[in-house]
């Protein structure tokens, strides 16, 4: 799945959002491949990787390019009521922390990831 940055701040959200200012992460007009979904609280959050930081962000930023999804995503029902479509990887217990962190295993494994997605679609 790929999409383009249409927006990158909501002023005055009207539900509870997280990551509702990315203007400095975002920049407008910018294309990026989507890693994972997550639904959750009546919000629909991408997964995006800017170079840096893998982060979720609200769809509403986005105009959807490319709707083809990759075979490397699983879905789950959380019992909180939220939904996942990630890859196997995102899972696993402590990945996106430590990628956050910059774990150098979480990071390789992440670019083998990409590499497949990117290839997939």
């Amino acid at each position: 799945m790929k999409v383009k940055c249409i927006n990158n701040f909501i002023e005055t959200p009207k539900i509870n959002m997280i990551n509702a200012n990315l203007k400095g992460y975002l920049q407008i007009g910018t294309l990026f491949w989507v890693y994972g979904i997550r639904c959750c609280s009546n919000v629909t959050y991408l997964y995006i990787f800017n170079g840096n930081h893998l982060f979720e962000a609200p769809i509403d930023f986005f105009e959807i390019i490319d709707n083809r999804i990759s075979k490397e995503w699983l879905i789950k029902s959380w019992r909180n009521g939220e939904i996942t479509f990630w890859p196997d990887l995102f899972f696993r217990e402590g990945f996106l922390e430590n990628f956050a962190e910059r774990e150098l295993l979480e990071r390789n494994l992440f670019g083998s990831l990409k590499e497949r997605i990117e290839q997939d679609l």
